[in-house]
């Protein structure tokens, strides 16, 4: 990976500081916990300005995030609120598909292999996901965010096993992939991006924001549960549809794993793992991103 440069260094360096800060009311009494995310997200956007990775733009969008989000969080169900969710809505996914301007998220990898088969992978530090991440997790329902398991951790091992395996197969099967074990010398800096950079905004968005709010507005149900499921996985694979549509269909099973396994636990914290757990054996064990003969993958 290309080595950062020292301001947008610390730039993802408080970001990180700020995600892992949200989760302090769930290991500290204290009411000013919730706020202890507050400075060190101040400093990341200070920093992130200095190194050039936000522009005015930027902050315009992030701007209309936040009031959106807190509108969607404080008004009774109306049209406002709808009006509300449809926004955050609509810049998550402009953030997701980075296509909102005002944003140079780095590139630390350019068109490399990481094994003679495998396509060629590139790879962005995206602040303005780490960033969208950031404000569901606090302005939205922040207390059901953050809230802990149901389940015990050795509950939740059959559920992402059983994910794995249908995935795995699946992809092997669409020829997607092939056994290859490998150990880059990088792997601690991928695992900590796809963490906090992918894993965690993109489960904030379609397991905490679409399919919590779809469980809470269709009922307690068994059918509306498996709807709720169902719904965020398919928008999460809709949402890899750059890598064609075998690929969005693969990244859609996946989600509905995730989805399940977020179910099950009540905790964004579960399905966060689980997501990154699966894209680290894929890492670790299977041709990444894909093969060369395979479709792209975005």
């Amino acid at each position: 990976m290309t080595p950062l440069p020292p301001l947008s260094a610390a730039a993802f360096a408080a970001l990180t500081a700020t995600l892992v800060a949200v989760w302090a009311p769930r290991v500290s009494p204290s009411p000013r916990a919730w706020t202890w995310w507050v400075l060190p997200f101040l400093a990341t956007l200070v920093l992130a300005q200095a190194a050039g990775l936000v522009t005015t733009a930027g902050l315009v969008a992030l701007f209309v995030l936040v009031g959106a989000c807190r509108v969607a969080a404080t008004v009774p169900h109306g049209a406002l609120k709808g009006f509300a969710l449809s926004v955050v809505l609509a810049v998550s996914a402009g953030i997701l598909a980075h296509v909102l301007p005002g944003f140079e998220n780095p590139r630390v990898l350019d068109a490399a292999r990481l094994s003679p088969e495998a396509a060629p992978y590139t790879r962005y530090l995206n602040l303005d996901k780490g960033l969208l991440g950031l404000f569901l997790l606090t302005l939205v329902s922040p207390r059901e965010a953050i809230r802990r398991s149901r389940l015990p951790v050795a509950a939740l091992v059959p559920p992402f096993a059983l994910t794995a395996l249908v995935v795995t197969i699946a992809t092997m099967a669409a020829g997607y992939v092939r056994w290859d074990p490998k150990l880059p010398g990088w792997w601690a800096s991928w695992l900590w991006s796809m963490a906090f950079l992918t894993a965690l905004p993109e489960e904030a968005v379609f397991r905490h924001v679409i399919q919590g709010g779809l469980q809470t507005w269709l009922g307690a149900s068994t059918r509306a549960h498996w709807t709720a499921i169902a719904a965020s996985g398919l928008l999460f694979g809709a949402a890899h549809a750059g890598g064609g549509w075998t690929y969005a269909g693969l990244a859609s099973l996946a989600g509905i794993g995730y989805g399940w396994i977020y179910a099950l636990s009540g905790s964004l914290t579960a399905s966060i793992a689980a997501h990154t757990a699966l894209n680290l054996l894929h890492f670790l064990l299977f041709t990444y991103p894909a093969l060369a003969s395979a479709a792209p993958v975005g």
